[in-house]
């Protein structure tokens, strides 16, 4: 690989900044490729003009991301495959932020509203299936007593991951798997096990419209059973 590449002209930053800014831009460019090796740290640091530490640190603050892999004896790799490491960063911002309910209800409903149509234009019947075994589960443990009440909502999680990966573009799935964790602790499937239901057979029917607006229906059963004004 040219190591002219990694040169650039920045503003002031730190070293190890630079690094991960450079790498940054290089993906961007798509001038870094999922399965291409970095040069060495000397390499690396020579084209760059900093430490050998600084390209170091780097590497770690960019495998930690999981948009590198390091393999000892080998060398650097860039990742060939979406990993929710990427998302850490995000997910921790927003939980030592002041958290409004209100902005990631609408994340959330914007993204179900275009995921429900990927499904309904890309998921096949059997892949339909899958949700409906989910559900089936959430059925049969509504049934239980109290202790199976945090099951239940596991499954209630879980429908909404299935419901993700069914639309078949994995940085929405990942994303949005990302949202619903934030969602996760107010999770109550004791109010959303019809809703899920109906959900399921608009999805079986092909039917968008139908869809969204259950979406938007179990939007607002949230919202009331967690006491917010939305």
């Amino acid at each position: 690989m040219n190591r002219d590449l990694f040169k650039q002209d920045l503003p002031r930053m730190s070293m190890v900044d630079m690094v991960v800014e450079r790498i940054k831009t290089l993906l961007i460019e798509q001038k870094l490729k999922p399965g291409d090796i970095l040069p060495s740290e000397n390499v690396l640091a020579e084209s760059l003009k900093v430490s050998r530490g600084s390209i170091r640190e780097a590497m770690k603050i960019l495998s930690a991301f999981g948009i590198v892999e390091i393999r000892r004896g080998d060398g650097t790799y860039i990742t060939t495959s979406v990993n929710k490491k990427l998302f850490n960063p995000l997910l921790f911002k927003i939980l030592v932020d002041t958290r409004d309910y209100r902005e990631l209800i609408d994340l959330r409903a914007m993204m179900e509203r275009g995921i429900v149509d990927l499904v309904i234009r890309h998921a096949t019947d059997e892949d339909l299936e899958e949700l409906s075994r989910v559900l089936k589960r959430m059925e049969e443990l509504s049934t239980t007593e109290k202790e199976g009440h945090a099951e239940r909502d596991k499954a209630d999680l879980e429908f909404h991951k299935v419901l993700g990966r069914l639309c078949k573009n994995s940085m929405i799935e990942n994303i949005y798997s990302f949202v619903m964790e934030l969602f996760a602790p107010t999770i109550n499937a004791t109010y959303g096990l019809e809703v899920h239901r109906q959900l399921l057979q608009a999805l079986k029917e092909r039917n968008v419209e139908r869809a969204e607006q259950i979406i938007d229906q179990h939007t607002r059963i949230w919202c009331q059973v967690n006491g917010i004004q939305y």
